[in-house]
């Protein structure tokens, strides 16, 4: 639910800007930034563990930071990275197992159709980085030594920014991040997790 104030907030500010929006340069190269709120939503059956346990990794919401260029009208370049780390719950054969946190990095090239237009739907494809930290073990596995090695992978997105104005933006947008992590427990390699989640967020930018 904390998602809920950010969006409507966006939502009005679209929808005050949409007269002054159709008479605007909405194209022009520059430094972008848009802060926001996403979610990371692994997907479901994160692989088989120690050969036995099937894995479930929950999903997670934090305040997020884009910054880009716009280098021509219709190709754009961005950064995109929590504010905070990521934590999520994990599960081996849906007991609660532990908790990890991450720390993703992507970095896309975009395509803006409709660069002339106040709306302009974009895709993106690019590369991501993700640092795996503070794994902590409860339940079935307490008191063992959990080791989720960092990952990194192919990152899509489809999107849509509204320009309420030739500065002022708003987005929503959906990412697919292919990652996954080694995973190790008391020192012994024990498979794989298949994180794989989509990340979806709605932001507020400004253009430079």
């Amino acid at each position: 639910m904390k998602v809920f104030p950010l969006i409507v907030a966006a939502c009005a500010l679209a929808v005050a800007g949409a007269g002054s929006a159709r008479a605007q340069d909405y194209s022009a190269p520059g430094f972008y930034g848009a802060v926001g709120y996403s979610g990371v939503a692994p997907r479901s059956n994160n692989g088989v563990l120690a050969g036995a346990f099937q894995s479930s990794i929950g999903d997670d919401w934090e305040p997020t930071l884009t910054l880009g260029y716009r280098f021509a009208p219709n190709w754009g370049a961005e950064l995109w990275l929590p504010f905070v780390k990521f934590e999520h719950d994990v599960k081996l054969d849906g007991a609660k197992s532990a908790t990890i946190k991450h720390m993703p990095l992507l970095l896309t090239a975009q395509y803006h159709f409709l660069a002339d237009q106040a709306w302009q739907p974009f895709v993106a494809l690019g590369y991501g980085w993700v640092n795996v930290s503070d794994e902590r073990t409860t339940g079935p596995i307490a008191g063992t030594n959990l080791d989720v090695k960092d990952g990194s992978g192919v990152v899509g997105q489809l999107g849509l920014d509204f320009h309420a104005t030739s500065n002022v933006f708003v987005r929503a947008d959906a990412k697919y991040f292919n990652w996954s992590s080694d995973v190790r427990l008391n020192g012994a390699g024990i498979g794989k997790a298949k994180v794989d989640p989509w990340i979806y967020g709605i932001s507020v930018g400004y253009s430079f």
